[in-house]
């Protein structure tokens, strides 16, 4: 199989393509499909799936692209905001309407869509995980109801460097995809991956869903290598070279395929046929590689070199920052040679980007540099990332977090902080609990051993939202112990408000130590008596006192108060939240459940006049409990 698209041919892989084609037809019969290729660097796994959109959109699908990248400084979902802007290049009609109700929600992680809808509402604020699983709904139902016009491929590269708010979304989009006219197709390197490996678990819950699909792909056969050979160098090789090639290169074709060049370049050179060519293919191919290198300019190769330290894509706007001493001019002729040689192509789809044909030509590059030069050089692309969005930073925290991360032994850590802050910030807008986790701790590592603050404590804060979310239930309680230094520093500079913010966030308390119910008291004492904050402090302290200390009546004492103010203030919403604690408490603490039960109908009621739906749904629980504890099965069947 051979397609003549590109400048490398396309051989062998009739039985993967095969097998791809059988379950790209199913979901073009609406029976959707997920594929995962795996494989070894430069086996061809991008390559087949470039292969799979050609004869895709032959057959009417329309096909979307997604990759990740291992450098780093990418934001969360990365992955599927590659895709969604792919579609929205040149929106059609069925994408708009898709998009359309669904936009205040997938905007979250494409903000592109602002500008496109600029009388778009404001996301409603909402808890955190019924916002992060309205994201993932949205995201699922766009692109579903995308298929109901026009059958879907969409291919998700290199997920072996995927974040696992991404994987997430992905197990998540996968459930659907069986009864859809879609078509998922995956592609990662297996050699990555450990049992530990984020990807390995997601790997084992999509193989439970309908219609998964593992493809491992291996060296071609010598044959193959032999067809691949002559199509790259145009001329017939030796038979026993063409052996050794298929042995040295495990038939590898992007190792085949540099080794082959370069013969055929040495051959041309030398003006001699390819028995005269001594070669061998070094470990890893990475001499292989060099010698393609070497021959650009000393200009072309210097500017690579940068750009393979900004990572394996890279913007041209911020190359050209990068090398301000050359002329516009020399500066476009030197990206051309690059693209002509066919070391960097650009990007489909984004405008002003380019990226290395492949990651080991990017390897190999950057790290020609010592580990010194290197750090200081991901300063300067720092800087520049700066200078290029200085009007809109937050956008780009991640990239400018992961430059001054690898920077931090030339330039300190203040910007390392700074930027670890902001993207960590970012991340939980966006729901991505595990990657905000990671930000907020790096910021805190360059910060070890320091006295705590401004920048510390709100390190701390951040690393305890994110651990809300993101820590096993058993470990819930490390949050409030990881913020707790970030409280007593607040109330120690009397910044107030930020130490009420402290307090007042939902931490989960489940009885394993004191430590937020002394937080909650303390916080008491910084709001005047009976006051509306103080109101919510107290429902708060209440239900922490229940599930830490047992001390009923002490809990039952700040419900009460709390109970008081919410009635004075007619703050209906806190109201049912403290009717809820009081039906809590008196089930758990006295199993006093006709007490129980009083509580749990009031709350009903509240709720349903002012339209607090998770309120209704917490009486109705502890209705239905009350109930079935007093032994009534028939009264406790609605409220169930």
């Amino acid at each position: 199989m051979t397609s003549s698209g590109r400048n490398t041919p396309f051989i062998g892989r009739e039985r993967e393509m095969a097998e791809l084609t059988a379950v790209l037809d199913g979901a073009l019969d609406g029976r959707g499909g997920l594929v995962m290729l795996a494989g070894e660097p430069g086996i061809g796994k991008t390559r087949l799936t470039e292969e799979l959109t050609i004869i895709a959109r032959q057959r009417g699908a329309a096909v979307t692209r997604g990759a990740c990248y291992e450098n780093g400084g990418t934001p969360p979902y990365w992955l599927w905001t590659r895709a969604i802007r792919s579609l929205l290049n040149e929106p059609s009609d069925a994408v708009l309407s898709a998009l359309e109700t669904r936009a205040a929600m997938i905007t979250e992680i494409v903000p592109e869509i602002r500008g496109m809808m600029p009388d778009l509402p404001a996301t409603p604020e909402t808890d955190p995980i019924q916002a992060r699983f309205r994201l993932f709904d949205a995201v699922t139902s766009f692109l579903s109801e995308l298929t109901a016009s026009q059958p879907l491929v969409v291919v998700l590269d290199d997920l072996h460097w995927a974040d696992q708010s991404s994987l997430d979304l992905l197990e998540f989009v996968a459930d659907e995809v069986s009864t859809k006219s879609m078509l998922l197709v995956g592609a990662y390197r297996d050699m990555e991956l450990t049992r530990q490996h984020p990807l390995s678990v997601t790997l084992a819950a999509l193989a439970r869903t309908r219609g998964f699909t593992r493809i491992p792909l291996r060296g071609l056969e010598s044959d193959e290598v032999g067809r691949l050979v002559e199509a790259v160098a145009d001329i017939a090789l030796p038979p026993d070279l063409i052996v050794e090639i298929h042995v040295r290169t495990e038939g590898n074709p992007f190792f085949v395929t540099e080794v082959t060049r370069d013969l055929a370049r040495a051959a041309a050179v030398r003006g001699v046929d390819f028995d005269a060519v001594q070669f061998r293919v070094p470990e890893g191919v990475r001499e292989a590689i060099g010698i393609r290198l070497n021959r650009l300019s000393d200009e072309c190769s210097q500017a690579l070199r940068i750009a393979a330290v900004i990572g394996r894509e890279f913007d041209i706007n911020l190359m050209k920052l990068m090398l301000r001493e050359l002329p516009s001019k020399r500066f476009l002729e030197v990206l051309e040679e690059a693209l002509s040689a066919g070391v960097v192509e650009e990007v489909p789809g984004a405008e002003g980007r380019c990226r290395f044909v492949h990651a080991l030509i990017q390897e190999t590059l950057s790290e020609e540099f010592s580990a010194a030069r290197r750090a200081g050089l991901h300063g300067e692309i720092g800087e520049a990332l700066e200078e290029l969005h200085a009007s809109q930073l937050e956008p780009h925290a991640d990239e400018l977090a992961y430059h001054f991360a690898n920077a931090e032994s030339a330039s300190g850590s203040s910007k390392l902080v700074r930027y670890s802050l902001m993207a960590g910030e970012q991340a939980l807008a966006t729901y991505a609990w595990e990657e905000a986790q990671s930000q907020f701790q790096r910021g805190l590592t360059a910060k070890d051993g320091q006295a705590i603050d401004a920048d510390k404590a709100a390190l701390l804060f951040g690393l305890a939202r994110a651990q809300t979310h993101a820590l096993e239930r058993h470990r819930l309680h490390e949050a409030v112990t990881t913020v707790r230094p970030a409280f007593e520093y607040y109330v120690a500079i009397e910044d107030v408000t930020a130490a009420l913010a402290i307090a007042e966030y939902p931490f989960v308390s489940l009885g394993e130590n004191a430590v937020l119910a002394e937080i909650l008291a303390e916080a008491l004492e910084l709001v005047p008596t009976a006051s509306p904050q103080a109101g919510r402090l107290l429902q708060r302290y209440g239900a922490t006192l229940s599930t830490e200390t047992g001390n009923f009546e002490a809990a039952m004492e700040a419900l009460s108060q709390s109970l008081t103010i919410a009635q004075r203030e007619n703050d209906t919403a806190l109201e049912v939240t403290v009717l809820n604690q009081m039906a809590a408490a008196h089930t758990h603490m006295r199993f006093n459940h006709q007490e129980a039960l009083e509580h749990s109908l009031r709350a009903i009621e509240l709720g349903r006049s002012v339209g607090q739906l998770q309120g209704q749904q917490q009486g109705h629980w502890w209705a239905a409990v009350a109930l079935l504890c007093l032994g009534d099965l028939d009264g406790a069947r609605p409220h169930a």
